[in-house]
């Protein structure tokens, strides 16, 4: 399983509106419609990284990549069955995950003040108590590490929070073995699949694909 990570930390520019150019029409009518510069920013590179994150493990170059939507509205690689991927991007970071034998879903959310009000409608009552018993300085940690999991493991399924989510207790044992979790600075990702046994985690720069994508298209 492979794990690509992608920190966004520079405002948009002239390079950005150049590799805006290179993604399929549709995916640049969605980023267009963005009124704020900084989401159509992690819009663009989250589909740039999904590129060259496929391109990477399966050798295929970026040009032959097709893709299509299925019936769950996730979108699925045609150009090859062998892999499965999922992505997530929140303000100021993007993370996809790929996998060659099982179904996988991620997910990234920044720590800040958490919502403790919606609690009750989308946490397991044992996910809860474990919020609502934290040390004093972990709630808002804990939360987000519970939200992210639960993210996770729901488009993992292929079925998105559309679902009873208190029913899932990411803390139960069937479900902790099949999520794996990391911290990178402020930030909360997790992992579910069924093969979390061997990840491979990169961590990629926004120079990095800059590079990668006007190299590409200057050959």
């Amino acid at each position: 399983m492979y794990i690509y990570c992608l920190p966004i930390l520079l405002p948009w520019d002239e390079t950005d509106s150049e590799l805006l150019k290179l993604v399929s029409p549709q995916r640049r009518k969605k980023i267009q419609r963005y009124v704020l510069e900084t989401d159509r920013k992690l819009s663009l590179y989250a589909a740039l990284l999904t590129l060259l994150s496929l391109s990477s493990v399966s050798e295929l170059s970026a040009l032959e990549l097709v893709f299509d939507i299925d019936a769950k509205q996730k979108p699925v690689l045609l150009s090859t069955t062998d892999y499965h991927f999922n992505l997530s991007h929140t303000r100021g970071f993007v993370l996809c995950g790929i996998s060659d034998d099982s179904t996988i879903g991620v997910d990234v959310e920044k720590i800040a003040v958490a919502p403790m009000e919606v609690m009750k409608q989308v946490f397991h009552p044992e996910e809860i108590k474990y919020v609502e018993t934290a040390p004093t300085l972990e709630p808002n940690l804990r939360f987000f590490r519970i939200w992210t999991g639960k993210e996770a493991y729901t488009k993992q399924l292929g079925t998105g929070i559309n679902c009873n989510l208190t029913s899932y207790n990411t803390l139960s044992s069937n479900l902790s073995s099949i999520l794996y979790t990391w911290r990178h600075d402020n930030y909360i990702c997790y992992v579910c699949s069924k093969s979390t046994k061997s990840i491979d985690i990169k961590y990629i720069s926004e120079s990095a694909i800059r590079n990668y994508f006007v190299d590409l298209y200057d050959k």
